[in-house]
């Protein structure tokens, strides 16, 4: 892999140089300003539509902002979207997703609309995502488990990449340095269409050092990744066909800590994800039916985990235990979507879903001399669901938009040699709903009423595996119950060119929600006890200032979550009551080069965010707020050069976010250089 590693990067940096000097001045005319992206969104209704027609809470990534801020990871480009939460727990280089305080393993990941699913984690899927292969990022804020089903009962995130070009031969290479770990990522790309037949070949590797923060540098807070990925598309006006295989290496280190004031060290020396799909879209087929989108895809995640710590055993006094798990998740899955439209008014989508899951699970515990044991755990899970949505077209500007769901998922632990193991299957149905009213009466508005029902079937590990992390234990429960909730909010979206606004209040109650709840001294079970209630605003603001250049901009939410058991009350939940983000731009091009120079200024916050341990203990966390600066350009004949510098936590303030428990880096500065040829 290192070998691997020193030729790629090798091979990226060569590229960008050569391509620059090589091909640089033969590029034609510069476009004076820069194109607008499309307000065109698929996520939200699974097939293409405006943005002024979504009911649901949606918020859009475009591939610019990507671009300009030099992201080594996909979290780090969602951190600014209202409502959404990066963190990354003890592990740097694996940060995860929460959106409304729903937890990462409550949010589903999609690469073009197909999952990514985790069924041993108790953060959720892996952002095993490359970065510079993303055309865009579409984030659904709350329930959207009618269209995506049981992971999507906090939200979805779908992950659309870029695919082939438009002419034989084109290309893209980058680097970008952080130098808060020393750290660079590269990344290449050869890609381009003849007549029918598009293809893309890509690859990065990214290898960061230990974080610097103003307390010091942490010490095993290392990463590293490599991607490789290969598309290759066919279309014509009736079909489009695309086959697409992907592999994602990564190896994360812990920066050791204490548990019971003892030493405590976990490491990963291996998160991956390798992938193969095809995609398949009938086109035109009739006036009744003008599309129809089949895709399946076989995906392999493994994730090789370690942890050390020392323990007292009475007698024996201090001794070290180790603790060694591998997972290796097999998943297969399959999609069928049908366009309909029955009635000039309605547009009806209706498909099928299959997912299967295959986890093996090994661990072993060692604490010399006496215990030395070895677990092995097979278990599968099955989701088939029936899916249909109807937009129906109504008189006075209105949208009505109506959905339903119905899965079916069987589950089955079909070996074990744990003691006790309760070797068998768990079977569940649930139906689901959604329903949602747009308003487009006055130009440039929409006025928007949205509910959405959620539904979580409990993931392979809590059902029958179980966990041990820290010196604690979890057992699994086969008599979970799924989660399910009800979300309401309304929203109005306002575009004219000058001003930009995008406001959502929301509701959401949640029942059965999943925890554990203690059943001895560092010994726990999976358990439905808490019921949660989150209500919120957020808000996205912007004002282009034309004659100076200027946009004021303003991302943030106001949020309160209370968990509720038989017992207690807590709304100490770890979720900060205001998050966001303030900050002003400047972009112009320049009229003696073809250049477009921009910079942004702004002030990243959240207030305090206290919660409890399993064993209620108050942990604080105070608030913070840093100041930042971006700066950078586009150039070259067709801007086919880019070069940025993102300047961050300029004053070096210490912190930690919400659900991190390491500190955040100091002022440190983030370079990027990117060519296209």
């Amino acid at each position: 892999m290192k070998q691997l590693a020193h030729t790629l990067r090798h091979t990226l940096l060569t590229g960008a140089i050569g391509a620059s000097l090589a091909l640089g001045l033969t590029v034609p005319a510069f476009a004076q300003s820069p194109v607008k992206e499309s307000e065109i969104v698929i996520t939200a209704t699974k097939t293409q539509r405006d943005l002024s027609e979504i009911s649901s809470s949606l918020s859009v990534v475009t591939q610019e902002e990507i671009t300009r801020h030099g992201y080594t990871s996909i979290a780090d480009i969602l951190q600014d979207v209202p409502g959404v939460e990066v963190f990354d727990q003890s592990l740097a280089g694996s940060k995860r997703i929460n959106i409304r305080g729903e937890s990462g393993s409550r949010v589903l990941i999609l690469v073009d609309g197909q999952k990514i699913t985790e069924q041993k984690s108790m953060d959720g899927a892996p952002l095993l995502i490359e970065p510079s292969d993303i055309k865009r990022i579409e984030v659904i804020k709350g329930p959207a488990s009618v269209l995506y089903g049981s992971e999507a009962i906090g939200g979805a995130i779908n992950v659309i990449t870029k695919k082939g070009g438009d002419k034989p031969a084109q290309g893209s290479a980058s680097v970008v340095h952080n130098s808060s770990t020393d750290g660079f990522k590269e990344s290449l790309s050869v890609y381009g269409g003849v007549g029918k037949f598009s293809y893309r070949l890509s690859g990065s590797h990214s290898d960061q050092g230990e974080r610097e923060t103003p307390d010091g540098t942490l010490e095993e807070s290392d990463s590293q990744s490599t991607t490789l990925s290969a598309w290759a598309g066919y279309e014509t006006e009736k079909i489009a066909m695309g086959l697409k295989v992907e592999d994602y290496d990564s190896e994360v280190d812990s920066p050791p800590s204490t548990v019971d004031g003892k030493p405590f060290n976990l490491n990963l020396p291996e998160w991956s994800r390798r992938k193969a799909s095809v995609t398949v879209d009938l086109k035109k087929i009739s006036a009744r039916l003008p599309k129809v989108h089949l895709d399946a895809y076989t995906q392999k995640t493994q994730k090789d985990f370690e942890q050390n710590m020392k323990i007292t055993m009475g007698m024996m006094g201090t001794v070290s235990q180790d603790i060694k798990t591998f997972n290796d998740q097999q998943t297969s899955g399959a999609n069928l979507q049908l366009d309909i439209t029955p009635h000039s008014k309605h547009y009806l989508i209706a498909g099928y879903s299959f997912t299967h899951d295959d986890l093996e699970a090994d661990s072993s515990i060692k604490m010399p001399p006496m215990i030395n044991k070895a677990y092995t755990d097979e278990a599968t899970i099955d989701t088939h669901a029936l899916f249909v949505q109807d937009e129906w077209k109504l008189p006075q500007d209105l949208m009505l938009t109506l959905g339903a769901r119905q899965t079916w998922v069987e589950s089955e632990l079909k070996k074990s040699n744990r003691t006790g193991a309760n070797q068998g299957s768990v079977n569940d149905n649930e139906p689901v709903f959604s329903g949602g009213i747009t308003w487009n009466g006055i130009e440039n508005l929409t006025l928007r009423g949205h509910f959405a029902q959620g539904y979580r079937f409990p993931d392979l590990s809590k059902l029958f595996i179980g966990t041990s992390h820290g010196g604690s234990t979890t057992d699994a429960n086969p008599d979970l119950k799924p989660e399910t909730s009800n979300n309401y909010e309304v929203g109005a979206r306002y575009n004219n060119g000058s001003w930009g606004v995008d406001f959502t209040a929301f509701y959401n109650d949640a029942e059965d929600y999943i925890t554990i709840r203690s059943i001895g001294t560092n010994h726990y079970q999976f358990a439905n006890v808490n019921i949660a209630e989150t209500k919120g605003v957020e808000l996205a603001l912007k004002y282009r200032i034309d004659a100076w250049k200027l946009t004021p901009y303003l991302s943030g939410t106001w949020m309160e979550r209370e968990f509720k058991s038989p017992k207690k009350k807590k709304k100490k939940t770890g979720t900060p009551k205001f998050s966001g983000r303030l900050g002003i731009k400047y972009e112009t091009p320049l009229t003696r080069w073809p250049a477009l120079v921009w910079t942004d200024f702004w002030l990243r916050a959240a207030s305090d965010s206290d919660s409890y341990d399993t064993s209620d203990k108050l942990i604080a966390k105070e608030s913070w707020e840093t100041l930042n600066f971006s700066m950078g350009a586009e150039f070259g004949t067709k801007g086919q050069y880019q070069v940025s510098l993102n300047l961050n936590n300029i004053l070096d303030e210490s912190y930690k976010t919400a659900r991190n428990t390491l500190e955040e880096p100091g002022f440190h500065a983030v370079a990027r250089l990117g060519v296209k040829f």
